[in-house]
């Protein structure tokens, strides 16, 4: 029970504990931990990018230090994934190496501007709509 709380954390971008990351890891097998080179399971990979990607919506800076302490590593490899999944644009944001920061992006204004163009969309068709009644034209549904 206590991983389908954890997987429904995950789908609703929430920060996951290493309680709950263990004991979905428990119901893993014994191939399914095997260590990467970087002396992280899969799953340890997977939950500290999750879990920043979350931070990311929840901040709009944080210092190396905080995020090592909040992803439960270093801070030097908070840094590292976090420059990696910027450079392959899975986050977006920039790293203030001089102030030991990550600065996060917000794409709320994007999401904003994709907003505006579908309702210009919708009230386009239904100028073409209302030009097309007023001409007596069959309206096709």
């Amino acid at each position: 029970m206590e991983s389908l709380c954890g997987i429904y954390q995950v789908y609703l971008e929430r920060i996951l504990r290493r309680p709950e990351i263990d004991a979905f890891s428990e119901e893993l097998k014994p191939h399914q931990k095997a260590l990467l080179p970087d002396n992280f399971t899969v799953l340890d990979r997977a939950m500290i990018e999750h879990n920043l990607l979350s931070a990311s919506k929840l901040y709009t800076n944080i210092s190396f230090e905080e995020l090592g302490t909040l992803l439960g590593i270093a801070p030097h490899k908070a840094e590292k994934i976090a420059s990696r999944m910027i450079y392959e644009d899975r986050m977006r944001g920039s790293i203030d190496q001089v102030e030991a920061v990550i600065h996060f992006e917000d794409d709320t204004e994007e999401l904003q501007q994709w907003d505006q163009q579908i309702v210009g969309l919708c009230q386009a068709l239904n100028d073409i709509l209302d030009s097309m009644a007023k001409k007596g034209l069959p309206i096709p549904v």
